[in-house]
């Protein structure tokens, strides 16, 4: 879904692939909670964009750093309910520039599977941003946006920063904005450097290998024993979740996978708690452990190694809140 919020654009995904338990990921009325494919943008909504975008801007240099604009007008003025929407279920909030839209030239990233999903307002001057690529990806994309962008970074495993020109990359840049897209990167930690100020929005997202043992987080439930006698298994709850409670959780991965291992982190992707989780006796899917419920909104992040040894991470699209 595209959205016209005043400052800027969402497109709009709903988070969350499977969830029966009463502690529902918050998505917009109309959207299921689970992990899906992207949202394809309406032709209408953008022509209803264009018009109403007057004038142009000049995009600034992305990966440079830029001179401090302080308030009145250091930061972009944006509807809050159309970012915390995007916040709740993991799309990308465009921080557009009065009248940057219509000479843009945008092309929107087609993103596949989350990896990092990080919304809040900065605390201090710079963010980073740390996140695995595993083996075999055969693209990557970069978004960052915010009410102020003095400068935005991505920085390759090897300690390289990603160039505009460089073989394979696609890089935009904008007033507010910097989108990224990499073609079969490399291997190992990619970090986001991001400096500015006011809300932020910043993603990361993978295309991985085609190869059938890719990794994969296929659903996650917070569960309890249920069923007749003789007959019991574990199946998502059916009652209200409460912060402060130590709850049984269910991961169901898939792929050649390795030291699976579960985190909550917040909406602006700070860790929370590590979670161990244990496969089910002759089950290499399902995974099991203690998950103990915040006070805060959180995701639920899984890393682990490929087939090949490299870590990878997934994390859930949508926000938990819990009670």
């Amino acid at each position: 879904m595209i959205t016209v919020p005043g400052g800027g654009f969402q497109c709009q995904k709903a988070g969350g692939r499977k969830s029966g338990n009463r502690l529902q990921p918050v998505v917009p009325a109309g959207h299921n909670a689970g992990m899906d494919m992207p949202a394809k943008p309406s032709l209408t909504a953008l022509m209803l964009i264009a018009a109403l975008a007057a004038g142009s801007a000049a995009a600034d240099p992305g990966q440079r750093s830029q001179p401090a604009r302080v308030a009145p007008g250091g930061l972009l003025r944006v509807e809050p309910v159309y970012f915390e929407s995007a916040a709740r279920t993991g799309g990308d909030f465009y921080f557009w520039a009065p009248g940057e839209f219509a000479n843009s030239g945008l092309q929107i990233p087609l993103h596949g599977e989350p990896v990092l999903l990080a919304y809040g307002k900065f605390d201090k001057p710079r963010r980073s941003f740390n996140f695995p690529v595993e083996s075999g990806v055969r693209t990557l994309t970069i978004f960052a946006g915010a009410q102020r962008k003095d400068r935005a970074v991505l920085v390759r495993p090897g300690g390289t920063i990603v160039a505009d020109g460089d073989a394979g990359v696609a890089l935009q840049t904008f007033s507010h904005m910097t989108i990224a897209t990499i073609q079969a990167p490399t291997p190992g930690t990619w970090r986001i450097d991001f400096e500015g100020a006011g809300m932020f929005s910043v993603s990361a997202h993978i295309k991985p290998t085609v190869e059938a043992d890719v990794p994969g987080m296929d659903d996650f439930d917070f569960v309890e024993l249920r069923g007749r006698p003789g007959h019991e298994g574990l199946f998502p709850i059916e009652r209200e979740v409460f912060k402060g409670q130590t709850i049984a959780c269910q991961l169901e991965a898939s792929g050649a996978v390795s030291a699976v291992q579960l985190a909550l982190v917040t909406g602006d992707s700070r860790p929370i708690a590590t979670v161990p989780v244990a496969a089910e006796t002759g089950d290499t899917e399902h995974y099991l452990g203690r998950c103990p419920i915040p006070n805060v909104p959180f995701r639920v992040v899984v890393t682990g190694r490929d087939r090949l040894g490299q870590s990878f991470r997934r994390t859930t699209s949508a926000l938990y809140v819990p009670r």
